[in-house]
């Protein structure tokens, strides 16, 4: 013990390990403490006199644990190889191929030596099952690396062998992997030409993996011709759905590749451009047998943006447009019988003979079953074709401005579907396209009757849209302002969002708003009204409205009340995110925050006083302190800034604990207890891994570091404590190890500091990594470590948080309490809003309740529950919202007690985050009634 307390970190510096084999030894210790690391030639050598079953089973438990040691992957592949060679059952050989693809996919095996021996078993092999799953095989083995030219053409040279296999399956994975790893400049001379030809083969499964094949070729680069464009044409006849979808997708990519190439049209000498011609024939689709086609037409519809406006107009009229007809055109007959009068005038001969009748399918550009394809889309049985076909019509109303027009209609109908998704798809489209329409009174009677929708999400939707168009006249208005007020009085859950709604009503009609201003709020020219009741939502609906209009047109003020202008002061100071400050009561200053300088300059200063103090402990734990403080306050004060503050605000707190804690290493009391000092640490260290995003590589390490920290004091101090086993602490320091390991092999341009570089170094140094030995090791590093690097100022830093619009503390008080049958089940409304919340961390989102009795119940939310908040421009990237129903049960009370409810995210095992306040409830079980 006093040898490992004199060895100074210099000593320990002077052990030079090669990089690459110190993070080889981390991960190997790493899973060593877990006892993970297997045989795999004990596996192997049990091969050699099993049975056919026997050897499938061995196969299968080698899939199942994949922790083995690397050095015996030669052997192993070589055990492998022969038993393959001498088994005759061809489910094993299978067998022995896939697992050669999950050791590749799953370890650090040798691709390059795999590729060679499948190859060389595969040339010999009759087995047409086995040559397909070979042929699988080399796909996912190329791409678990990359592998050089040399291999690639071995691979695809192998794979046009196969080609002519009788078997279709070994046909269909030999093109698979053709059209994997071609390369280009090969694939635009031959390979592309090779593969087409089948798609004309016997079977429909190599048809469709041809057109697959040579769209995968398309993503990779290869320039796909028009010339294919006939052979997918014709596909789209095709018996098989898999031929259709794939020539589908086939005709779309190259209508959209080669917009302006001229084809003919068929049966005629007329030329039509290629992408009019593919959205013809997608239009087409959109009226076939299978509703996955049906499906996938009306998708692509949204993609091809570069048709021409006649036939885009031409998706929402089922009857053939004159425009689409080869001969003259609507006005040119119009004006040939106007000047040839009503009546026949017996100077020309035969002039009122009657026209030869002519067929719609013989004469136009477009088939007449393509007519009106999106109006048969948004007519279809299947809510999937009914949706896409509204995402499409939105995609190309965005791009067409006139086409959104003429659209408007069918989607406002829309809003009368029996089904709730589809519905709130056509009310988004309709908000993304309100910058190219004005509603009109008939329209807004449709979509105003929409607003007593059960359903929460389509009436917040309709407040979304309402807010985002615009209407033409002041009648609209008024139906408008009249209506919402009407249905918040049915549902008064839906306050915010119908303030957010009239908020943006008021700024996009500040000239009809001004119109309205009396009759609004009751003003009589000649005699006092009286005083309306602010507390009213219809009243402050109408408020917000107006001052937003005000904003814009400051000659609305005049009209104005006395008593509104004492209300907007009360509504400025309670709800200003919905209240602009305007030019009354003297005050027409703003007191703007300049993040982009104050608040930087700000925190530039604190971290430089605090870097001034690096080499005084005592000064410097003072200023940590009070730089949480002020950091917590930045928070509050500039949202902008919040997440950058949060963090080094955390980060502080963590290095305040750590300093704390490597007192108690040295044998020196602290005034907290250590274990409390412990997951105090422990929490802001999980709080720095998973609350904050949009960190840089330099964040990064930091927090690995942290963490690595926290992890050497936490072994230290349990060992030391001697109450509880250090096991499983010494697995978390070898893992967290091996993790800031990696990331350095990863990020070669970072350097750690001297204490990281010292534990990994000392850490990969130990040969069996016992929680005894470990600690002997660390133990006068972590005594002896300097304090830690202070962080960059990041100014893209986003922290996760969250906050619960219902219930409030006021709407369940001591006056509003919650009443339920012991034992029974009280369901409570529960909104809330996220921010910053990663993709990653929704399967971790859990709800909390603690009872007054100190039980605490975890409730995990079902996931159709949590869904993105829609704006204006879609939907937002980095804000979520949260609405389910927390269940609420116990035993008998004496009396009503508070229940906290919050939101969190658990990120171990028994370790949640709170990202936010908790909310009190009061709740009331009352025992059960006995009848008389």
């Amino acid at each position: 013990m006093s040898l490992a307390i004199k060895r100074s970190i210099s000593e320990l510096s002077t052990i030079t390990i090669p990089t690459h084999r110190l993070y080889k030894r981390l991960r190997r210790n790493a899973c060593k403490s877990n006892g993970t690391l297997t045989s795999i030639l004990a596996y192997v050598n049990l091969l050699e006199d099993a049975s056919s079953n026997e050897a499938l089973q061995i196969l299968l438990k080698i899939t199942d644990s994949m922790h083995f040691d690397e050095s015996e992957f030669p052997d192993a592949i070589r055990k492998l190889v022969e038993h393959f060679q001498r088994e005759p059952e061809s489910a094993v050989r299978v067998k022995i191929l896939s697992l050669f693809a999950d050791l590749a996919t799953e370890t650090a095996i040798d691709g390059q030596q795999l590729i060679d021996e499948v190859i060389k078993l595969l040339k010999v092999e009759k087995s047409a099952k086995v040559i397909s799953q070979g042929l699988i095989v080399l796909e996912k083995i190329g791409k678990s690396f990359t592998p050089s030219v040399a291999y690639i053409n071995q691979m695809v040279f192998f794979a046009k062998v196969k080609l002519f296999s009788p078997s279709h399956n070994v046909q269909r994975h030999a093109i698979l992997l053709l059209g994997v790893f071609v390369l280009i400049s090969d694939a635009e001379k031959e390979s592309l030409e090779l593969i087409g030809k089948y798609t004309d083969s016997p079977d429909a499964r190599v048809r469709a993996q041809a057109f697959r094949s040579m769209l995968t070729l398309g993503d990779r680069g290869v320039q796909l011709p028009p010339s294919l464009y006939p052979r997918a044409c014709a596909s789209l006849t095709d018996d098989y759905e898999c031929v259709r979808k794939e020539a589908l997708n086939m005709v779309f990519e190259l209508g959209v590749r080669h917009p302006e190439e001229m084809i003919k049209v068929q049966d005629s000498e007329q030329e039509v451009r290629l992408i009019d011609d593919a959205f013809g024939k997608v239009c087409s689709a959109i009226c076939d047998l299978s509703m996955n086609i049906r499906t996938l037409a009306a998708e692509l519809l949204g993609g091809m943006t570069m048709v021409s406006d006649e036939f885009l107009h031409q998706t929402l009229d089922k009857k053939l447009m004159s425009n689409m007809r080869k001969k003259r055109s609507l006005h040119e007959r119009s004006a040939a019988h106007f000047a040839s009068g009503e009546w026949s005038s017996g100077k020309k001969w035969a002039d009122d003979a009657p026209k030869e009748v002519i067929s719609a399918d013989s004469v136009s550009l477009m088939a007449s079953g393509a007519c009106g394809a999106l109006v048969q889309g948004l007519e279809d049985e299947f809510l999937e074709v009914r949706t896409a076909s509204v995402n499409s019509m939105c995609k190309l109303a965005l791009k067409n401005p006139l086409f959104a027009v003429t659209s408007l209609d069918f989607l406002v109908d829309m809003f009368n579907d029996e089904i709730e998704e589809v519905r709130l798809r056509a009310i988004y489209s309709l908000t993304a396209i309100s910058r190219h329409i004005i509603l009109r009174e008939d329209q807004l009677e449709t979509m105003l009757s929409s607003l007593e929708d059960y359903s929460v999400e389509v009436r917040e939707g309709l407040h979304l849209m309402l807010g985002a168009c615009k209407v033409s006249t002041k009648a609209c208005l008024t139906l408008v302002v009249q209506k919402v007020l009407d249905v918040l009085l049915k549902y008064p859950e839906d306050r915010l969002s119908t303030f957010g709604c009239m908020q943006r009503v008021g700024q996009k009609h500040p000239e009809i708003c001004m119109s309205i201003t009396p009759q609004l709020l009751m003003d009589h020219p000649f005699f006092d009204s009286a005083e309306r009741d602010v507390e009213d939502p219809a009243y402050v609906c109408v408020l917000i409205m107006l001052f937003n209009a005000a904003q814009h047109l400051p000659a609305m003020l005049s009209l104005f009340p006395e008593t509104t202008i004492k209300h907007y002061a009360y509504l400025r100071d309670t709800m200003p995110n919905f209240v602009p400050r305007l030019a009354v009561g003297g005050d027409t200053k703003e007191l703007n925050l300049i993040g982009s300088t104050g608040s930087r300059q700000f925190l530039e200063t604190l971290l430089s006083n605090i870097q001034r103090a690096y080499s005084a402990p005592q000064a410097r734990q003072a200023l940590l302190k009070a730089a949480q403080d002020d950091l917590d306050r930045l928070a509050e004060i500039d949202p902008t800034f919040s997440g950058t503050a949060n963090f080094t605000s955390v980060f502080f707190g963590a290095q305040l604990q750590m300093e704390q804690l490597q007192l108690a290493t040295t044998g020196l009391s602290i005034k907290a207890p250590i274990k409390e000092c412990l997951l105090q640490l422990i929490k802001k260290c999980l709080m720095l891994q998973n609350l904050f995003s949009n960190l840089t590589n330099d964040d990064l390490l930091l927090v690995k570091q942290m963490c690595l920290r926290a992890s050497a004091l936490n072994l230290v101090l349990i060992v030391k404590d001697r109450s509880q086993s250090a096991l499983g602490p010494c697995q978390l320091l070898l893992h967290i190890a091996s993790d800031a390991s990696s990331f350095l092999q990863e990020n070669t341009l970072l350097v750690a500091d001297t204490f990281t570089s010292a534990i990994l170094t000392k850490l990969a140094s130990v040969g069996d990594p016992k929680p005894g030995r470990v600690y002997r090791e660390i133990l006068p590093i972590v005594q002896t470590a300097a304090p830690v690097v202070i962080p960059q100022i990041n100014t893209n830093i986003k922290m996760c948080k969250a906050r619960i619009i219902e219930p409030t503390e006021s709407s369940y008080s001591a006056e509003n309490v919650i009443k339920v049958t012991a034992g029974l089940i009280a369901a409570v409304p529960f909104v809330a809003e996220l921010e910053n919340l990663q993709q990653s961390q929704r399967q971790d989102l859990r709800l909390k309740v603690k009872y007054p009795d100190q039980n605490v119940h975890i409730i995990v939310p079902r996931k159709r529950d949590l869904k993105k908040v829609m704006t204006e421009q879609g939907e937002s990237e980095s804000q979520w919202r949260l609405r389910t129903k927390v269940l609420l049960s116990h035993g008998v009370w004496t009396e009503a007690s508070t229940v906290e409810i919050t939101i969190c995210l658990s990120v171990k095992p028994n370790n949640e985050l709170e990202l936010c306040k908790s909310v009190k409830v009061h709740f009331a079980p009352k025992p059960v009634k006995r009848g008389l």
